[in-house]
């Protein structure tokens, strides 16, 4: 064997060996991923809401004179919610002790008996007191109304103007 010949040999040896080993030096994938999601409908509550549908109005007042709604189903605060047919909630409301406009403030209260609930509305109301939190329930068509009243009380030397506050009705299932 030749020189030239031998070195052709051990330079494809080498070669080969360096391939081989390239060869053996990569592998294979050996992980994979994939994912899914997990999914569930509950059947749980109805989504409960409140809408403000009427203020309290207590319509021309004298300064002086201590007023209340004299139409309850006309110039009541009026709430209708809606949500899950016969479930029990709490109804709480968030009351202003003055009304404010052109002269400053007058006060204003709500009394024991101010709380109205309406079954229907407007023909039948029970009262209940509004400066506590009442417990009561939607009826079966997953419907309630709730009212409020109250007592503004201008002092003789009030300015003529509008006065207002905000009332806030909250309520939550039991």
């Amino acid at each position: 064997m030749s020189r030239v010949h031998g070195l052709r040999a051990a330079v494809a040896a080498a070669a080969l060996i360096a391939v081989g080993g390239m060869v053996n030096s990569a592998s294979a994938q050996s992980t994979a991923t994939a994912s899914i999601d997990a999914i569930a409908f509950v059947q749980g509550l109805a989504p409960l809401t409140a809408t403000g549908v009427n203020n309290l109005d207590f319509g021309i007042v004298p300064a002086g004179t201590p007023t209340a709604p004299s139409n309850l189903a006309n110039q009541a605060g009026r709430f209708d919610i809606t949500g899950e047919p016969s479930a029990a909630l709490t109804v709480d409301f968030t009351l202003p002790t003055t009304l404010v406009g052109a002269g400053g403030s007058i006060p204003i209260s709500f009394s024991t008996t101010d709380g109205l609930l309406w079954a229907p509305f407007p023909t039948t109301n029970t009262t209940f007191d509004p400066n506590v939190p009442f417990v009561t329930a939607i009826d079966g068509a997953g419907n309630l109304t709730v009212g409020i009243s109250g007592t503004v009380s201008p002092p003789a030397t009030t300015t003529t103007g509008n006065y207002t506050a905000t009332i806030t009705l909250t309520v939550s299932y039991l």
